[in-house]
């Protein structure tokens, strides 16, 4: 039985190493200083700005409105979409507490911490993998300044369990995590993403090591949730026929293309080059990954595979479900209908890169190579930043909280007993009691 157990053990501990401890002192005055600096970034760019005082999408029609409505227990174990949400509905109920004036700040300000909070995670969990800490630092900063993830999803706790998943992978990977923290967080995430299940082979491989209570947390998250979508209603968002060739070139648009350039700047891109930029991005991509593959360790190596297969069947199994006529590569926008499903592929995506930047000797003559890819990379991913800084397009300039917010009282004021919020997107509102808003 001792042999049995330690065959396991030992593939399971060649694959998901134990990273060094750190000088905690120093440790955590750069945690703290890097979580300070992303929820700033978060918060204070333009587009963050305006999140401030707009509120988006189930933020308000859905999250809110039960808050206020409803009790705290009711609203956690409610499904919507076919699924729970207990982070939102989470960060909801704080927000209920607060005066009504600062809902909308209060909705972005608790993505931006949560969002910060998995940048760290990436940080602390890849010193196993990664020996740069400045390649930790970048791939745990494509977190927060990656430009798929700062437009329809940024400042918003609808939209982001994307970014959660990612946090979860990176746990579950962190052999020597505060255990009671992280295994609330792991927990709280795996009852918030429908996409759970797919994390689920790393946990049972974390179950043959020390220190089960992470992936035990995220296996009960995963049954409570699994059930719920079992039994849960979905309205789909479409029943057109799903086009295989249209998803392949949605994917490739998607994720190696966006990943390099932002969803924004594709639909400059794609209709002038064509299939070009794919071509070119899948080179870009390929280069540090066939590297890992070769100079990585067993660990490095698994790695790669499993965030390259990750990012593929994300991305494929999230317009093959959602498909609709609007997410064909022909629309006006390209690749900007249902832009949120190339988050996580591409956090995938760059994890897989970065393991092969970082994994290739310094005296070959494919060092070469893969330096200059590294340099490409770096310079693709500051100007795709820098130019989605500038894209007005991200800056909400709809109807602000306040003046929804003021026309609400107005209405109570003239005798209603419920009142209509209006907020972004165009079209989205949600109905209260007056008693909210006074």
């Amino acid at each position: 039985m001792a042999i049995t157990t330690q065959r396991p053990r030992a593939l399971a501990d060649s694959v998901v190493p134990v990273p060094d401890e750190p000088r905690h002192e120093l440790a955590w005055l750069g945690f703290s200083a890097a979580f300070v600096a992303s929820v700033a970034f978060l918060l204070l760019i333009p587009a963050g700005w305006s999140r401030l005082d707009h509120l988006w999408a189930e933020d308000g029609a859905r999250f809110m409105v039960d808050a206020v409505r409803s009790p705290v227990l009711t609203n956690l174990v409610d499904p919507y979409g076919g699924y729970l949400h207990a982070f939102p509905r989470l960060v909801a109920q704080v927000v209920a507490l607060l005066p009504f004036e600062w809902t909308a700040a209060g909705f972005a300000v608790g993505a931006a911490v949560l969002r910060a909070l998995i940048a760290l995670i990436t940080f602390a969990a890849s010193k196993a993998y990664l020996r740069s800490t400045p390649m930790r630092f970048a791939l745990a900063a494509l977190v927060i300044v990656l430009p798929a993830g700062n437009s329809e999803t940024l400042n918003n706790v609808t939209n982001l369990h994307w970014f959660l998943l990612y946090g979860v992978f990176w746990a579950l990977l962190w052999r020597n995590a505060p255990r009671v923290p992280v295994a609330l967080f792991v927990v709280l995430s795996a009852l918030t993403s429908p996409l759970v299940f797919i994390l689920a082979p790393i946990a049972l491989v974390r179950l043959f090591q020390p220190r089960k209570e992470v992936p035990i947390a995220f296996l009960v998250g995963l049954v409570v949730q699994g059930v719920t979508m079992m039994v849960a209603d979905r309205t789909p968002y479409s029943h057109d026929e799903v086009d295989p060739v249209q998803v392949l070139l949605a994917s490739l648009l998607r994720v190696p293309v966006v990943a390099f350039t932002g969803s924004e700047r594709v639909s400059d891109f794609y209709p002038a080059q064509g299939n070009l930029v794919i071509i070119a991005a899948l080179l870009v991509a390929a280069v540090p990954i066939v590297a890992g593959l070769r100079f990585g360790d067993r660990a490095g190596r698994t790695l790669v595979l499993v965030a390259t297969a990750y990012s593929i069947v994300l991305i494929v199994a999230c317009l093959v479900l959602n498909w609709a006529q609007v997410l064909q590569v022909q629309a006006p926008d390209v690749v900007m209908a249902g832009q949120r499903y190339s988050i996580l592929p591409c956090l995938f995506l760059f994890t897989a890169i970065f393991v092969g930047l970082d994994a290739t000797p310094a005296k070959t003559w494919e060092r070469a190579v893969v330096a200059g890819s590294r340099y490409l990379i770096g310079i693709l991913v500051v100007v795709s930043v820098f130019a989605h800084l500038r894209e007005p397009a991200t800056v909400l300039d709809g109807v602000p909280w306040d003046e929804s917010l003021a026309r609400a009282r107005a209405e109570c004021s003239a005798g209603a007993t419920e009142t209509r919020l209006e907020h972004e997107p165009q079209g989205w509102f949600f109905i209260v009691p007056c008693e909210s808003v006074r």
